[in-house]
């Protein structure tokens, strides 16, 4: 397999860990409506796990950490892209916040800041072909993968005055998501594809978009491995582009190579999805967060 085929193959394997959230859901049946989105931001994720110096490797790692913020850009220092933008809605009637209807516009909104605190037993371990290659090699896959999981929280510029309070406060929004795939339903090899639901804040109770209820409007976030170069290519925060760390997730086991850790190692990656960060550093093409109330 030529190098520029493993290094491909490798970075459309950042988020091989499948899995989904479970969610209370209204009943079957219902009628699908878009509750909001979050699209165009652009984040800074690092990946680590209980060795140090040691991310995202060809070999599943318990306790694979991925901990991000919002990037910035590193000429103005200011979040790249303002912090994308998200619309959405919150529960008329909430004493808290009760001047909003369901037939109102979607409450538009940009981030302050976008918080991603994931865990899981991950690798980017993949096969060149069904059986063979880094996936196949590692004993641990079997027995030990388990997805990325965790929460995404967001802090939004826009205020609202709570009148049980009197006190001006931010909107927010948390939401609960794992991975479930990458570059599955004809999205681009670095494009991943979660489940998962809005716990609190704006959009609260809506579901992310799925391939099931949305089709090719699901939602999907790209994700790229890059190192630090002061480069302008990856929206100018400085870190561009580096396939080279990726180049192990599928070039199979190599002599030598023992254990969970193999000769891959990626340490951090730059995301994005949607609006003015829909293309990614590979050329691929994600929706971004797409939030909906109501099940197929």
């Amino acid at each position: 397999m030529k190098l520029k085929g493993k290094m491909l193959a490798g970075a459309s394997a950042l988020a091989m860990a499948s899995g989904i959230i479970g969610a209370a859901a209204p009943a079957a049946h219902a009628v699908v409506t878009q509750a909001g989105t979050c699209v165009g931001a652009v984040s800074f994720v690092k990946l680590s796990s209980p060795t140090k110096g040691v991310g995202l490797t060809d070999r599943v790692v318990d306790g694979v950490k991925a901990a991000g913020s919002l990037a910035k850009d590193q000429t103005t220092k200011q979040v790249v892209n303002g912090g994308g933008n998200c619309t959405g809605h919150v529960r008329p009637g909430d004493p808290h916040n009760p001047g909003h209807l369901n037939t109102d516009a979607p409450i538009a909104l940009t981030a302050k800041s976008q918080a991603t605190a994931l865990l899981g037993n991950a690798s980017c371990g993949q096969d060149t072909s069904p059986g063979v290659g880094d996936q196949s090699q590692d004993a641990n896959y079997t027995t030990h993968n388990y997805p990325l999981t965790g929460k995404v929280t967001w802090t939004f510029n826009q205020t609202y005055l709570d009148p049980v309070t009197n006190s001006t406060k931010p909107y927010k929004m948390q939401a609960d998501l794992s991975i479930t795939g990458i570059a599955a339903n004809g999205d681009g090899p670095d494009v991943i594809s979660a489940a998962g639901i809005v716990l609190s804040g704006v959009n609260a109770g809506a579901t992310l978009a799925t391939f099931a209820t949305a089709g090719a409007a699901h939602a999907s976030i790209w994700e790229d491995p890059v190192s630090k170069t002061g480069g302008a290519s990856g929206f100018n925060t400085g870190y561009e582009l580096d396939l080279g760390a990726a180049a192990g997730c599928a070039d199979g086991l190599q002599p030598g190579e023992t254990g969970t850790v193999g000769n891959a190692n990626i340490l951090q990656v730059l995301t994005g999805g949607g609006g003015a960060s829909a293309t990614s550093l590979l050329g691929s093409t994600a929706n971004g967060f797409i939030f909906e109330f109501g099940q197929a």
